[in-house]
């Protein structure tokens, strides 16, 4: 506080004139009476903001708990190690189907060379030629035999598990601070979030590095395609446009546990949740009907939004063209973590692109 005797200036509070002092930080007159009241106020305060920092002091203890993230880290190292032990067993016994089918066939050569020779030789009728083209066989299949060329070990650079990152965000607008981002892999940078066609079961192909599907059948039948990331928590949206079909309701977009066989992976399995267009929703094998409504029919070139909400259980479809939503529970003892998108296509030249979020 500092004194200013002016007999202009009145107290803030009663409006009297006399004995007035200016506070230094309001720049507000008091009289003497109500200059303590106002330093009272003050003190007040200060008693508040440390209360404050007293609590905050309290919580940091319990807000920094890394328990949680911890065990989120861990969740991803688990799934990640269960994908690439899936993948590598599936590689053995590709590898091992391979091998037997390849001895199957040097056998049976083996056995058509035998043969020629015991003919060639008990009926005397072979020359130099017949020889030179016997060992020429002979080489062949031992070559086979020690290195076969037909079994090749291949790395998809596009089949990549996401890697986990940790980012500082910055207080003030929930950005990454671009000097404390760090990655939990270093020299490798995440792979992008955005999901795409991985796996085809059936007669389809996939184009533009698994952002577009094609079905290629020759007749009717549905061709089976998965996204290739998983999920078990969050809520992910991945938008389809439809870019040819010959009746885009007959589509089916939706979601399947990653635990099953190749054989168990079909839109009407006890394990997949999802719709045809706006016409029938599969839920664990179960058809009901969606709307008879011919205003609300897909059309080619419309937009579809497939969201997996892990955290409720449920997914949802999203018509960007008539601005409509479905949603559907997921039975999680009929279709455990983690999900995948599940795309089923009906005809030859049926055509879905995977766009940006």
């Amino acid at each position: 506080m500092s004194a200013s005797v002016s007999g202009k200036k009145q107290c803030v509070k009663c409006n009297k004139g006399g004995g007035i002092l200016i506070c230094d930080g309001c720049q507000q007159p008091f009289c003497g009476k109500h200059v303590s009241e106002h330093r009272q106020e003050l003190a007040n305060q200060l008693d508040g903001i440390m209360q404050e920092h007293d609590l905050l002091q309290q919580e940091l203890g319990r807000s920094l708990d890394e328990q949680s993230l911890l065990q989120d880290i861990k969740k991803w190292e688990d799934e990640s190690i269960t994908k690439i032990r899936v993948a590598a067993e599936a590689a053995r016994a590709d590898l091992r189907q391979f091998i037997v089918e390849s001895k199957e066939q040097l056998s049976k050569a083996c056995q058509d060379i035998a043969r020629d020779l015991r003919s060639s030789r008990e009926a005397d009728d072979f020359s130099e030629n017949d020889l030179n083209r016997w060992m020429g066989q002979l080489k062949v299949l031992q070559r086979e035999t020690t290195s076969p060329s037909s079994i090749q070990l291949c790395e998809d650079n596009y089949l990549t598990i996401p890697l986990i990152t940790i980012k500082h965000l910055d207080s003030a607008n929930k950005k990454p601070s671009k000097s404390t981002e760090f990655s939990s892999v270093k020299n490798l940078s995440a792979s992008s979030s955005q999901d795409r066609f991985w796996k085809v079961l059936g007669n389809a192909e996939l184009d533009e590095n698994g952002f577009l599907a094609k079905h290629i059948g020759g007749s009717l039948g549905f061709a089976h395609i998965l996204g290739q990331k998983l999920y078990s928590q969050g809520r992910h949206i991945i938008r389809f446009q439809i870019e040819q079909s010959r009746r885009p309701d007959d589509i089916y977009f939706g979601c399947i546990s990653s635990q099953l066989t190749d054989d168990q992976t079909r839109h009407d399995s006890s394990f997949a949740v999802g719709w045809f267009g706006d016409k029938d929703l599969y839920q664990h094998s179960v058809r009901s009907n969606v709307s008879d409504s011919l205003d609300s029919r897909l059309e080619t070139n419309d937009i579809v939004c497939l969201t997996l909400d892990c955290d409720n259980r449920q997914i949802e479809l999203f018509h960007e063209s008539i601005n409509k939503t479905y949603k559907a529970r997921v039975n999680m003892d009929k279709s455990p973590f983690p999900w995948q998108f599940l795309v089923a296509l009906c005809f030859k030249n049926d055509c879905v692109r995977i766009l940006p979020n």
